[in-house]
Order: C-alpha cells, then sequence, then structure tokens
C-alpha cells in the first residue's frame, strides 16, 4: 500500500470513528429522554401530555439523524446539530410552562447540563456549530420565556438561571477542546500507522533481501543446486546423524562433467554453461526427499543419500548416466552428455569412524579410478580401430606416438 492511499484511509477511519461517537451520544440522549418520561407525568401533571408530545418529537427527530447520518459519515456534526436544536427547543418551550420554583430549577439545570456540558463534551464537532445551538437555544429560551413564563427574570437568575449562563459561555470551549483532542489523537493514530507501514516496507525489503543473501550463501547462482557450503552442511550433518544412530548407512556420489573443456573450446563458454545446467537438471531428477546435490565447482558435483544402501547409491547412478543421456545441448543437439561417477557408501558399524573430509577424498578416488577405467576402455577401442583401418590407411584422430587426452578432457 502507498503512504498516499494511508493517508486516504486514514482521513476516512477518522470521519467515521467520529460518526460513530457521534452515533454514541445521540443513541445515548434518546435514551435519557425516554427516562424523563415519569418525570413529566408526576411532576408537571397539568400538562404532562403536552409534554410528552414535545419529548416523543425530540426523540423521533433525533432517530431520523441517526437514519439520516448512518453510512455517510460526512453527516455526523449536521445530524448532531440538527437533533440538539431540537431538543433545545423543547427544553425552552418546556420551561416556560413550568410554574414551580423547584422543578424549573431541576428543569434549568438539567438543561445546562444536557446542552452547554455532555454536548461539548460527548460528541465531535467543531466549535462554530456549538456557538450556533447557544445561540439559537438562547433566542428560543429568551422568547419563550418573554412569553409563557410566570416567572420574571429575577426568578430565572435565582433558579437555576446562573447556570444556563455559564453553560453558554463555557460550551465552546468544552467543544474545541474536546474536538482538538479527538483530531490530535486521530492524527497521532494516523501517523503511528504510517510509521508501522514504512516499518512493515522496510521490513518486507529487509526479509528480500536477506532471502536474496541466503540464496546467494547456499545455492549456486547458474544451476539452482545448493553450492559447496550448504552441500557441505548437509554433509556434516548427515554423518553425525549416521554415527550417531549407527542403523544405516550414507552413500555418496561425485559426478564429473566429461568433455567440458573441450566444448568451452570449441562451442564457447556458454555451451559450456548449458552443459553444467543439464547436468544439473538430470541430478535434480534422481534425487529424493530428504537428499540432495550440490554443487562442489567448476564441473563437479556432489549427492548426497543418507540411508541409501550401495545397491541404491549404485542404482541412482545409473539412473543419472540415463538422465545425462536424454540431455541435450542447443548448441550441438548430436552430442551424447556423460560424467564420470564415483560412489561410496559408509557404514559405521563396519568401518573406522572417519570424518567428512576422508569421505570426500575416497569417493574423489573411486571417481577418478573409473574416468581412467573408461579412458582405458576408449583407447582400447581406437587402438583396434586403427588396426582394422591400417590397410586402408585411414588416419585415427589421435594419430600413434601422440598421447590420449589429459582427465581434463572428460
Amino acid at each position: 500500500m502507498m503512504l498516499a492511499d494511508l493517508d486516504l484511509d486514514a482521513a476516512k477511519e477518522e470521519r467515521r470513528q467520529q460518526a460513530r461517537v457521534n452515533a454514541a451520544f445521540l443513541l445515548c440522549a434518546v435514551i435519557g429522554l425516554l427516562c424523563y418520561l415519569p418525570f413529566d407525568y408526576w411532576l408537571i401533571e397539568p400538562h404532562w401530555q403536552l409534554f410528552w408530545a414535545g419529548r416523543l418529537g425530540s426523540i423521533g427527530l433525533i432517530v431520523a439523524c441517526l437514519l439520516w447520518q448512518h453510512g455517510h459519515p460526512e453527516r455526523s456534526e449536521m445530524a448532531v446539530l440538527i437533533s440538539a436544536l431540537g431538543t433545545g427547543l423543547f427544553l425552552a418551550w418546556g420551561a416556560a410552562w413550568i410554574d414551580e420554583t423547584e422543578i424549573f430549577f431541576f428543569w434549568n439545570v438539567s438543561t445546562a447540563l444536557a446542552l452547554f456540558v455532555l454536548v461539548p463534551v460527548a460528541t465531535v464537532w467543531h466549535w462554530r456549530k456549538m456557538v450556533l445551538l447557544n445561540g439559537f437555544v438562547a433566542t428560543a429560551y429568551l422568547l419563550c420565556f418573554l412569553l409563557w413564563s410566570p416567572f420574571s427574570f429575577f426568578t430565572l437568575g435565582q433558579y437555576g438561571g446562573v447556570f444556563l449562563l455559564v453553560g453558554l459561555l463555557i460550551s465552546p470551549l468544552l467543544s474545541q477542546v474536546r474536538y482538538f483532542n479527538f483530531t490530535r489523537a486521530a492524527t497521532l493514530r494516523m501517523e503511528l500507522a504510517k510509521r508501522n507501514a514504512e516499518l512493515s516496507i522496510t521490513y518486507e525489503r529487509l526479509a528480500q533481501q536477506h532471502q536474496e543473501l541466503m540464496q546467494l550463501a547456499n545455492f549456486d547462482a547458474m544451476t539452482g543446486l545448493p553450492n559447496r557450503r550448504r552441500g557441505m552442511a548437509f554433509l556434516k550433518g548427515s554423518l553425525a546423524n549416521c554415527q550417531q544412530e549407527m542403523r544405516s548407512p550414507l552413500s555418496l556420489m561425485l559426478i564429473d562433467v566429461d568433455h567440458l573443456k573441450p566444448i568451452n573450446d570449441s562451442l564457447g563458454h556458454a555451451a559450456g554453461d548449458q552443459l553444467i545446467c543439464a547436468v544439473a537438471r538430470a541430478l535434480e531428477s534422481i534425487i529424493d526427499k530428504g537428499e540432495m546435490a550440490c554443487r562442489m565447482g567448476g564441473d563437479e558435483f556432489l549427492v548426497v543419500l543418507p540411508g541409501a544402501s550401495q545397491r541404491v547409491c549404485r542404482a541412482r547412478a545409473e539412473a543419472l548416466c540415463l538422465a545425462l543421456a536424454e540431455q541435450r545441448l542447443a548448441a550441438d543437439p548430436e552430442r551424447t552428455i556423460s560424467a564420470s561417477i564415483g560412489t561410496l557408501t559408509y557404514a559405521p558399524w563396519s568401518d573406522v569412524r572417519v570424518d567428512m573430509d576422508t569421505l570426500i577424498q575416497r569417493v574423489d578416488s573411486e571417481m577418478y579410478h573409473n574416468k581412467r577405467r573408461v579412458r582405458g576402455a576408449r583407447r582400447e577401442t581406437t587402438k583396434n580401430d586403427e588396426t582394422s583401418q591400417g590397410a586402408s590407411g585411414a588416419a585415427s584422430e589421435y594419430p600413434e606416438g601422440d598421447d590420449w587426452p589429459s582427465l581434463d578432457d572428460f
């Protein structure tokens, strides 16, 4: 997610949170107005029907505002203002009909607490809307008081008028403090969300870089096989398990690719890289879960087969030869791919305790022994071909007196 999108989402979430706070207050206002119905019936008995009509009308207006702003957070402040205006008009009208001083005092104190304390403290809206509400309520109260109230202004001051005046003066300040604290908290939440997003992005980048470094540190870049470092670690762990459990053997295969140098010289190093990759694909096709084939470097590969017997190891070598025979080079599709393979099976219950380097030396010797054996077989085959072609004067690829190519050519 982009940081700009995060800013937009944070602004929307702030409006939604503001709407939730204001909606909760309006719902509480509905409950509070309902709770005062017995007060109207018991204490204002001559006019309780009118008071109930006005109170229920205020409740209906609040419910309508709740429904109007539902799903539209941008309407939240206006919904509170309309609800407060309607309720303020009812409270101003109701005060003018009360003719007992104790009830009049209680009504004025309740009006001051509801409109000038609870509204600015419990809701979230701008102080200008609070000033608008105060002006409307003060005007409506004075008009209703002059038209219908049996009390004088002096009596109004004695029985709750001071509370109304103080509420009118401090409510904008309370509203501004509440609005500032809410927006400040929302800003801090947005900044925290930004920092968390930045940290998440940084963490993802670090994790990706770590993965890349682990790939470079443990895998061969060209073939995708584990490299020498990872292969030696796997061999070390497999050998330790083998010597500790003393129940299953450990088999190794060391592979040396044939004819890599002649291919590099005649077809180019790109063809040589294709040859290495072809051998790697063949190795991947013969290993199972819990086994590993790694590139030791250059044209050498090592296969570690934990728990594999000598028979299984030789069967894997034969499978590798068949898999190599199916591989082809794009630069020379007719050329057969082959490799010299050395196999070794270590049985800890019948062999002396050895280390990892000793096993590598043994399988390396076995691999070069097989390479020399193949070399000798090819030499004999070439001599027989030269003898059969001597009468016709055909020249061999390597004339008599020249030595056979070095082992590096295989």
